[in-house]
């Protein structure tokens, strides 16, 4: 009952601390929506370019005339990506963003630029060089404004699928520790493990694609590789997932992505390091091994269906992986399409569809220990005499029957006199109460070097092991004192009488285990009658 009290009392804290948490974030909601400036948005505008000159290297030089803004606008943004980009005032230069990253790679990155203008500005020209000929077809487009207001407002758009990429690196990170801490407890498969990099490689590559990693991202170049790399690492790790998750077993398939998956990213690093075509010019190749990825888990699954081989785990990957795929085509097409974040609906749906991959495997871990704890009860309860709580004639028996070496081993036995008449007398609660006393002094004595049962309605045995050496009449003494002394302070309205032998094996009389019980039970005989010879 106190455990129940304290779960409910904890369940209330539990429910208690959740309503402090929404409330505290539904006012500090409200309070960053009552209190956002907007002004500066209010003024930001797209702005086109008067002009756009091709140069001879592959640049594009735009030029844009400023006479008709005023002191309001003191900046104009654009995002690039894999371009070098400098911008000029009457001929000085006022911005650039051109630093390679030499060995790494040649490209500066992905960057919102913002560059700095003021009213006595007439005309500026920015030119932006592609670093490698698959972007330069790259559509720009510029902003006119408050550089801090158009900063505020791509932070304040990108924050929600920032966040939601943040959750999702933590829920990988809580599968790590999950699976290091539980898995010999649980019997964890491996599955859990290769969600977990699969959730990191995903979250991390999302997280990456945000406006606020890449304002917020001050070394563009390791900004620039995390992404490919993470591509490169998604796909064995997922095929790993589902193959276990699913059991899907179409082993030669998954061999042969997974060894293509290993090689095609050695060769795409070589010759990203070599310079012969760095990682952005090679991307279509790992877009392609992660849509055949996906099209083999999705197979996998359509065989399953109809082999009729279903499953809650099948349900939950036939919806959730489903609608994933969806916007997997949906995003990759965006990307081409639009500069900037384009998984714009990707990484909520795979947060929600990690999460109860996670807590399905978890859930069935728990089932299994729930499962295992409930057969150990039943085991215990099976060898449990359930009055006393000593082991009962079953575990008796099985003692008896797992055979095994008798040398030095001691046979107690016990018997409690008088149950009958304290039955008749007293009613049989009364001797219930009679023989878990007896049963609890018996215990409290020889139970510490051996193992107790209650072997019939008033009679105990027990075995002591050849490695523990003891001092079997003191032990009986003792016996005896302690039941003098529950008749002398016991709150009872009978008098407890027993009997108690012992015998050690003797090999030259003991034939087996059961006639070494019998020499105890003997002994035991002689005690009852030298007792009641001394009553009489």
């Amino acid at each position: 009952m106190a455990q129940e009290n304290k779960g409910k009392k904890m369940g209330l804290l539990a429910q208690i601390n959740i309503a402090i948490v929404m409330a505290a974030a539904i006012i500090l909601a409200l309070c960053y929506f009552s209190t956002t400036d907007t002004v500066d948005n209010v003024i930001t505008e797209e702005i086109e370019p008067y002009s756009v000159a091709v140069l001879s290297d592959g640049s594009k030089e735009y030029f844009f005339k400023l006479v008709d803004y005023d002191y309001h606008y003191s900046g104009i943004s654009f995002y690039t990506s894999h371009q070098l980009v400098t911008a000029y005032n009457m001929g000085r230069e006022i911005y650039s963003f051109n630093t390679s990253g030499g060995f790494w790679t040649s490209s500066p990155g992905s960057s919102y630029h913002f560059i700095e203008i003021n009213e006595k500005m007439v005309q500026i020209a920015v030119i932006v060089k592609p670093v490698y000929d698959i972007v330069a077809n790259q559509k720009l487009t510029f902003y006119i404004g408050s550089t801090y207001g158009m900063y505020d407002g791509l932070m304040t758009n990108s924050m929600p699928r920032f966040f939601v990429s943040i959750l999702i690196i933590f829920l990988s990170v809580l599968l790590f520790l999950y699976y290091a801490i539980m898995r010999e407890k649980q019997q964890l498969g491996r599955e859990l493990l290769y969600l977990g990099y699969f959730s990191f490689f995903a979250g991390l590559w999302s997280l990456n694609e945000t406006d606020v990693s890449s304002l917020m991202m001050s070394n563009k170049i390791v900004d620039s590789l995390v992404p490919y790399i993470c591509l490169m690492l998604i796909v064995p790790s997922m095929i790993m997932f589902f193959d276990a998750y699913l059991g899907i077993r179409c082993i030669t398939c998954r061999k042969i992505i997974l060894s293509y998956s290993v090689g095609q990213s050695i060769v795409l690093t070589i010759l990203h390091f070599t310079k012969i075509a760095e990682f952005r010019e090679t991307l279509i190749f790992m877009q392609i091994l992660l849509v055949v990825a996906a099209f083999y888990i999705l197979v996998g699954m359509i065989s399953m269906l109809i082999k009729r081989n279903f499953s809650r785990r099948l349900e939950i990957c036939a919806m959730g992986l489903s609608l994933f795929i969806l916007t997997l085509i949906i995003d990759l097409g965006q990307y081409y399409l639009v500069l900037g974040d384009a998984d714009k609906v990707g990484r909520y749906l795979f947060l929600i569809f990690a999460f109860l991959l996670a807590f399905d495997m978890i859930k069935d871990a728990n089932e299994i220990i729930e499962k295992g704890r409930r057969a150990k009860q039943l085991e215990v309860f099976a060898i449990t005499d359930s009055m006393t709580g000593l082991f009962n004639r079953n575990a008796f028996e099985s003692h008896v029957k797992a055979g095994g070496s008798l040398e030095g081993l001691v046979a107690v036995v016990a018997d409690a006199n008088g149950l009958k008449k304290c039955n008749d007398t007293y009613g049989h609660e009364a001797g219930d109460e009679y023989i878990t006393i007896v049963a609890n002094i018996f215990n409290s004595v020889y139970g510490k070097y051996g193992n107790c049962y209650r072997t019939g309605g008033d009679e105990f045995c027990c075995i002591i092991p050849a490695n523990r050496h003891v001092n079997m009449d003191r032990l009986k003494k003792l016996f005896m004192s302690k039941v003098y002394t529950a008749n002398l302070e016991g709150d009872h309205v009978f008098d407890i009488g027993v009997a108690v032998g012992h015998a050690r094996y003797d090999s030259e009389l003991d034939p087996d285990f059961r006639a070494l019980v019998k020499r105890a039970d003997a002994h035991m005989y002689e005690n009852k009658r030298e007792l009641k010879a001394a009553i009489s």
